[in-house]
């Protein structure tokens, strides 16, 4: 769109009128402050030197750069020296020294925002996109002869893995055998029965829910969540980004959006993608692997989301009442039976009715953050991105351009603390994968202290999206009570004429015969209620949830339990018509003590991995080297691509302090110390490998301190300049070990461990937590033992056991037997296993808390580091900290230029758009 270019390029005089006036600030300053200098020179007297000094510092509005200096007490003794021998020519001539730098730090910002601006420049003139099809110059011609003719750009393993997408979408004997589902679907949902209060079964009742939707139509509100819910994922391309961002403010092209979509909606029977074939991209993502877009027009995009999201709102409710119609079976592994409740009722009373338990939070949480998530439960929410924020398994194809532990921001410049969404608040689906890692971790700790052992099983299924046969989609939806008019919509939808820009203008049209076109709210939806059902089977085998992402698979519990889930995902995934992944597909034994685990032969061989970790029979998460070494030299590759300063930046923030970060896991209780040295030592191991061994520096910083030397002839770059915010000047490099170090326990001097007593409480070994959950419920034991011994025990159950005279007290085996369902103790351990590790805050030192409390709060900026210090990040605190004694020197305070000076608002654009590797 004319004006998103207009946008740009206004945003782009902005700057240079910004850069030119800095240079003429700078150069008439420079010529003050030497004449200021030769004045100082040709005055003999010392105490008039001063003088002089201090009106120049006063004109020219420049800070005192060291903190005990005050320009007003100079003055002062300056007078007193007139008559007071005592102020002697030493403290004269010290003070001197003193203002002389303080004169120099106005230099220095106009300099450091010189260079912060000729960065930013680089970076708007030197994109790193490259376009997928490059025209052949004029001098060059083809084979032809002719001169307007396209060379393919791109690795070969686009191609390779464009050929191997290609055989799916278009293979149209892909087929399943619908006779064969809806058999699997009438005897898997018909063993529901209605309950005596209701008048249909939970089939019937979710048919009637799923026939009863109402699409509505449209209102401005609607194209508003329709454009945000389309910038949230990587669906269209840049140009048509920035057209919508522009879009969605202009009220008057919504106005007209909003009716030509409901003339749209109106004949939406006759509904075509139309004329033309959806041009189709092929995008590497930072893992390596490449995701195949649809970029089709604005108004179908729209359209298309009005419709997905509607239809994933409404499956998702339909669904999430299914769940509480009583079909959907959930009890611990080993449950409280009718005879052991009573038992307890008798020997207890009213203190056996425990509800905070394990098994009711694993019910909460799963309703909450696992059931159904990649479905959004309102409009708002829109479509829930599977690659959002960037995390990934290892060899897992998706996206990695939004990475942050607990962040849903789409630009490279999140705050990488560890932060977990508030528990009234929904997670992002980069939180929902975080905190299935640490569920797993302590899952495994408790069951192998309960029961001695614990099995998990990992899998997904192999090209789900490309792979997933129309026939499928359609049994199911006609099983659910689809209308037909909606069935033809949806087959329209799916069978998109397409053709891949990579391949030229004269590439063949190609129609979709099979699988759901990635980053679209309908092919959530499609794919969700056809993953429903394999949800459903696996709770109905085994009264357990499985743990499901998408089309990542996992289930855990005990040994017998898990082959039941297996094997009721193997006959799925053959009646379905889908493969399952044999390299994401494992299962571990992990056991008590140190007798060796011997894995049943019914479930799957192969490791099980998350992120880079891979599970090891101890229970240990382990650091996969040989994915870091592919890494290590895929970000050197993408490093040297980069064409500018701040581009260099944006794709380390990604890649490493936000892609490998979340990778490795965030640190959790349940994880130990361990893993958070473990986790250091690779970063320890990137560092070295990438920068010592490939570009001769030590480190991320030393490297661009190079590259700007080489490019700007700009010498001893400040690290403050590198590490601080761009809102005060800075770069805003990310450092990926300071969120690790901030829970890292603490080292030090015995003496200084002593000191440290009370104010840091050393963390405790995971399994420390069941242990003293096992102590309490001991000690509680004994409590009502002797309750129960002094007649104390009151009972208000009509069916409680009635214990016998002088009969004794139940055993304490028998107390315990049933710890997930009646140990309040075993719930708290549970729920601080998945809990951070104390963060322990840097002190700030006198000088930078003055420096801080100078600062604008945060009403009045964006920047990181600012003076509402209870809202500053434990990361900004650190960064502040670490650089900010060497800022105040050479800044006198901690901005590094003046606001209305650097190109803040320009840069802010282009750090919102989302990074494209070089592929």
């Amino acid at each position: 769109m004319a004006s998103s270019a207009a946008l740009s390029e206004s945003m782009q005089r902005i700057t240079t009128s910004k850069l030119n006036f800095l240079k003429d600030q700078h150069n008439a300053y420079e010529k003050k402050k030497q004449a200021t200098r030769d004045a100082v020179q040709a005055e003999s007297d010392l105490s008039n030197q001063l003088r002089i000094l201090l009106d120049a510092l006063v004109l020219h509005d420049v800070p005192a750069a060291v903190t005990d200096l005050s320009t007003d007490n100079v003055g002062r003794f300056l007078n007193q020296r007139r008559n007071d021998p005592s102020v002697s020519t030493a403290l004269l001539q010290g003070w001197k020294i003193d203002l002389e730098k303080c004169l120099d730090i106005k230099s220095h910002k106009y300099e450091y925002a010189s260079l912060f601006g000729q960065l930013v420049t680089e970076w708007l003139e030197k994109p790193n996109h490259v376009p997928a099809l490059q025209r052949r110059s004029s001098s060059d011609s083809s084979e032809d002869g002719s001169q307007d003719s396209f060379e393919p750009v791109g690795r070969q393993e686009m191609y390779d893995q464009q050929r191997q997408w290609e055989s799916l979408v278009f293979d149209a004997k892909k087929k399943s055998d619908p006779e064969a589902i809806k058999a699997y679907l009438s005897t898997l949902f018909g063993s529901t029965t209605k309950s005596k209060k209701l008048t249909k079964s939970p089939l019937e009742n979710l048919r009637v829910r799923v026939q009863d939707f109402d699409l509505g139509v449209f209102d401005m509100q609607d194209v508003k969540w329709c454009i945000n819910g389309l910038l949230k994922v990587d669906l269209l391309s840049p140009t048509k980004r920035a057209a919508l961002s522009d879009i969605k403010d202009n009220e008057l092209v919504l106005e007209e959006m909003v009716d030509v979509l409901n003339i749209q909606l109106e004949d939406l029977d006759s509904w075509t993608w139309g004329d033309k074939p959806v041009a189709v991209e092929s995008r590497r993502q930072v893992n390596g692997k490449y995701r195949v877009y649809m970029d089709e027009e604005i108004l179908q995009a729209l359209l298309l989301q009005f419709i997905g999201v509607k239809w994933a709102v409404h499956l998702k409710d339909s669904f999430v009442k299914f769940y509480h119609s009583g079909a959907w079976t959930q009890s611990s592994y080993r449950a409280l039976d009718r005879k052991a409740r009573s038992r307890r009722e008798g020997f207890l009373g009213t203190a056996a009715r425990a509800t905070s338990t394990v098994r009711n939070e694993r019910r909460t949480d799963y309703e909450r953050d696992y059931f159904l998530t990649q479905l959004p439960s309102t409009i708002n929410e829109g479509i829930r991105d599977y690659a959002d924020n960037g995390w990934v398994c290892a060899n897992k194809d998706v996206s990695a351009n939004e990475v942050v532990w607990a962040n849903n921001d789409d630009s490279a410049n999140n705050d990488v603390s560890n932060k977990k969404a508030p528990a009234n608040i929904k997670q992002s689906p980069a939180e929902i994968k975080q905190s299935l890692f640490h569920l797993v971790t302590t899952e495994s700790l408790l069951n192998t202290s309960l029961y001695g052992s614990f099995t998990i099983l990992q899998s997904d299924f192999e090209w789900f999206g490309p792979s997933l046969a129309h026939s499928t989609i359609f049994t199911v939806l006609e099983f659910y009570g689809v209308s037909d008019r909606w069935l033809k919509f949806f087959r329209k939808f799916l069978e998109a004429p397409v053709k891949f820009i990579q391949d030229g203008p004269d590439a063949p049209t190609m129609i979709r015969t099979c699988g759901i076109p990635i980053d679209h709210a309908l092919s959530d939806a499609l794919g969700e209620a056809v993953l429903f059902v394999l949800d459903f089977a696996v709770n109905q085998a085994t009264q357990a949830n499985l743990y499901r992402f998408h089309d990542d698979l996992w289930f855990w519990g005990q040994e017998d339990v898990c082959v039941k889930a297996w094997e009721t995902i193997e006959d799925f995934s053959s009646k379905f018509g889908l493969s399952l992944n044999p390299q994401k597909t494992g299962a571990v034994q992990i056991t008590e003590g140190s007798s060796a685990p011997k894995l049943s032969k019914s479930l799957p061989k192969g490791e099980v991995h998350w992120g880079f970790l891979t599970l090891d029979s101890s229970g240990q998460w382990v650091i996969n080297d040989q994915d870091v070494d592919q890494h290590i030299e895929e970000l050197r590759r993408q490093l040297l691509a980069c064409k500018s300063v701040f581009a260099t930046v944006q794709a380390w923030n990604v890649y490493v302090s936000r892609f490998l970060a979340s990778n490795f896991g965030r640190p959790q209780n349940c994880l130990g110390q361990r893993h958070i040295d473990m986790v250091i030592n690779t970063f320890d191991k990137i560092q070295q490998r990438l920068f010592t061994e490939s570009f001769g520096a030590s480190s991320m910083a030393d490297y661009l301190k190079r590259i700007i030397t080489e490019r700007f002839n700009v010498k001893d770059i400040m690290d403050g300049f590198l590490y601080f915010p761009s809102e005060i000047g800075g770069l805003d490099l990310r450092n990926p070990l300071i969120p690790l170090l901030l829970v890292r326990e603490v080292e030090g001097t015995t003496a200084e461990k002593e000191r440290r007593v009370g104010d840091h409480k050393k963390q405790k070994y995971p399994k420390e937590w069941i242990q003293e959950a096992f102590e309490i419920d001991e000690a509680y034991y004994e409590t009502c033992k002797k309750r129960y011994e002094e007649g104390n025990v009151i009972s208000t159950s009509d069916k409680a056991y009635r214990p016998k005279e002088d009969e004794p007290f139940m055993s304490l085996e028998e107390f315990n037997l049933y710890r997930e369902e009646t140990s309040t103790a075993l719930l708290n351990a549970y729920r601080s296993l998945r809990q951070e590790p104390t963060v322990k805050d840097v002190g700030f030192t006198s000088d930078v808390l003055a420096a801080l409390m100078r600062l604008p709060d945060l009403r009045e900026t964006s920047s990181g580091i600012h003076s509402t210090l209870g809202s500053m990040t434990s990361y900004y605190k650190w960064v502040a900290q670490l650089y900010g004694g060497d800022v105040l020197k050479k800044f006198g305070g901690l901005r590094m230029g003046e606001k209305k000076l650097l190109p803040i608002g320009l840069v802010t654009m282009l750090k919102g758009e989302k990074v494209r590797w070089q592929g």
